[in-house]
């Protein structure tokens, strides 16, 4: 089987994305990708856009790792984190349009969000793709899943 697309924003809903992600990456036998897309805002930074973009990387690694140790499932299974720079809808069909994919995992939240990004809406994303998603609610019982 193909990978698995996981997209998170690293909030608190992003840890039953992550659960129902490694649950299916598990059943399927399949690597997961877990795809943090995310600004570059400055927001007064008044140092070099790189040492930004690192910083923001590092914190997002962290932030990540913190959310893993309440999925253990992760370290069963093979993964990868990637931050990427864009709007969550723009990193989704980038990475589907480079890597082969069976299916896509995303939050209820962020699937909200992203129907309100003008230049590409949820259902566009999903009828571009012609991939299956899973939307995971925010508040959901992942125990059902196992």
């Amino acid at each position: 089987m193909r990978p698995i697309l996981c997209v998170i924003d690293l909030s608190e809903t992003s840890l039953q994305v992550l659960e129902v992600a490694a649950k299916m990456a598990y059943a399927y036998k399949s690597h997961l990708t877990i795809l943090f897309p995310y600004r570059l805002i400055n927001n007064g930074y008044k140092g070099e856009i790189a040492k930004l973009k690192t910083t923001l990387e590092q914190e997002a690694k962290e932030k990540f790792l913190a959310l893993k140790k309440h999925v253990p499932l992760l370290d069963q299974i093979s993964f990868e984190f990637q931050p990427e720079i864009g709007f969550p809808a723009d990193r989704i069909n980038s990475f589907v349009k480079r890597n082969k994919v069976d299916c896509i995992v995303i939050s209820q939240r962020q699937a909200n969000l992203m129907n309100e990004v003008n230049h590409l809406t949820l259902q566009s994303l999903i009828a571009n793709s012609k991939l299956p998603f899973t939307i995971v609610p925010e508040e959901m019982d992942t125990e059902v899943l196992s």
